[in-house]
């Protein structure tokens, strides 16, 4: 887990709080599209499933994780995109 205060400000965020998996990736893959290479796209859910799915998802699409953050039941990942 990253410390919150180190996390980089991102330029687009995603708010998939509430919503089941498969969304938050979809949500989150649809803001990475959007994004330009080399910026910060930060998903935040309260699926527990996005503990595994968002590491899994950087691993296939070859995006950086560039930090993750968890609280109670919402947790939260920052990406860098590093491709179109």
């Amino acid at each position: 887990m990253t410390d919150i205060a180190e996390l980089p400000r991102a330029a687009v965020v995603v708010d998939a709080t509430g919503l089941l998996c498969p969304m938050p990736i979809v949500k989150l893959a649809e803001a990475v599209r959007s994004a330009q290479v080399g910026q910060v796209v930060e998903v935040t859910a309260t699926d527990p499933g996005l503990l595994e799915d968002a590491p899994a998802w950087a691993r296939l699409t070859r995006h950086e994780i560039v930090g993750q953050y968890s609280k109670g039941d919402r947790h939260s990942f920052w990406f860098r995109k590093l491709h179109d």
